[in-house]
Parts: structure tokens; C-alpha cells; sequence
């Protein structure tokens, strides 16, 4: 069996390095340097409870270290992010710290959104590692007016957040909606979809 459907390292819901200390060297952060950029599927089911399951589809994450300054909670998960193509890795899905928004994630960029299971005691602490989902059904934050099903999605002027993709030419179109939402409702289903894996 391929190891991309092995192995994934951490659940979904938790972070890499948990409550553990984060040490680093003169290369930065030591945990963690073999998983970052790895790429792991999962199964389209709730990672806690009875594990309810979503669709039979596989949800494809991205190990990503987190290099903000300040903690991400359960009010950032589900929200879209752009993946740091400064790197000094090298390897384009290896960190993240900046929501996506209209103007920062144009075509060509990577994006994915923070695993939407973060919550309750979970925080991503500053140079933590934790899943991005680039490819398959999530959850993502949304603004505006309700997407229509079967719509493209593209990142929103509201940093993180999804609306209805535009025409204008260069816009990153990086998903489909899958569900009827209420326009009240502050996540949106969507299959997302990436080059970037």
C-alpha cells in the first residue's frame, strides 16, 4: 500500500507537537523537519466521537508548520490560508502564517485550510505543525452572500474566508461547493482542489 494512505504521522484535530516544548537550533524548529510537506489522505469522516463519516471521498492534508507570532484557536480552523513560498526549504507547502484573501492568493498560489477539527483545548502554537487541507471535502469559512451549489469557490476579501468565485482574470479558483448553506452560516462545504499535490 502506498504510504500516502499510511502513517499519517497525527490525527486530524491535534497538532504534531501537541503541548510539547518546541526546541530549535540554528535551523529553527528541530521536531517535525521530516513531516513537514508530507502529504497523507484521509478518510472524509469526524476524527473524535463516533467518527461520523461525510462522503466516501478521500481528504488530502498537508503537513505544514505554522510560523505566525500569535496561537491559532478553534476560531481560525476552517479558515483558508496561503502557503509561504518564501521558504527557505525549498518545498512550497512546508509553512504557512497568513490567511488567503483576494489580493494574496491569486493563480499559482498554494492554499489550504486549517484543519476545521482544531478545537476545544487545541491550539497551533507558533512554529507547531498541523494539518492544511489542499484537496477533497472541508469545511471552509465564507462571506457574503450563500454560495450555490456546484459554484467555484475563491478566496474572499474577508482574510480566510471563501465566496463565489469571480471572473476576473488571475483569481484563484480553489474549490467547488458541495452543500446547500445558509447564507448565515459561517462554514461552507466544499471539495477543495489543488496542483499543488
Amino acid at each position: 500500500m502506498s504510504s500516502i494512505f499510511s502513517d499519517p504521522f497525527f490525527r486530524r484535530g491535534s497538532t504534531l507537537l501537541g503541548g510539547e516544548a518546541i526546541e530549535t537550533d540554528s535551523n529553527g524548529p528541530i521536531a517535525g523537519r521530516e513531516v513537514v510537506g508530507q502529504v497523507k489522505a484521509f478518510q472524509d469522516v469526524t476524527p473524535t466521537g463516533l467518527g461520523e463519516r461525510h462522503s466516501n471521498r478521500l481528504v488530502f492534508c498537508v503537513a505544514a508548520r505554522y510560523t505566525g507570532t500569535a496561537n491559532l484557536t478553534s476560531a481560525d480552523a476552517g479558515s483558508l490560508f496561503v502557503f509561504d513560498n518564501t521558504a527557505s526549504t525549498g518545498d512550497l507547502l512546508a509553512s504557512f502564517k497568513d490567511k488567503a484573501t483576494a489580493t494574496n492568493a491569486k493563480a499559482g498560489v498554494a492554499v489550504g485550510v486549517l484543519d476545521e477539527y482544531i478545537g476545544g483545548n487545541v491550539v497551533v502554537r507558533p512554529n507547531d505543525i498541523v494539518w492544511l487541507v489542499v484537496k477533497g471535502p472541508t469545511t471552509v469559512n465564507q462571506t457574503g452572500s450563500s454560495i450555490t451549489k456546484g459554484k467555484g469557490i475563491s478566496p474572499s476579501a474577508t482574510a480566510g474566508a471563501v465566496a463565489s468565485a469571480s471572473t476576473t482574470a488571475g483569481d484563484l479558483v480553489c474549490g467547488q461547493k458541495l452543500a446547500e448553506t445558509s447564507a448565515a452560516a459561517a462554514g461552507v462545504r466544499v471539495n477543495m482542489h489543488s496542483d499543488a499535490i
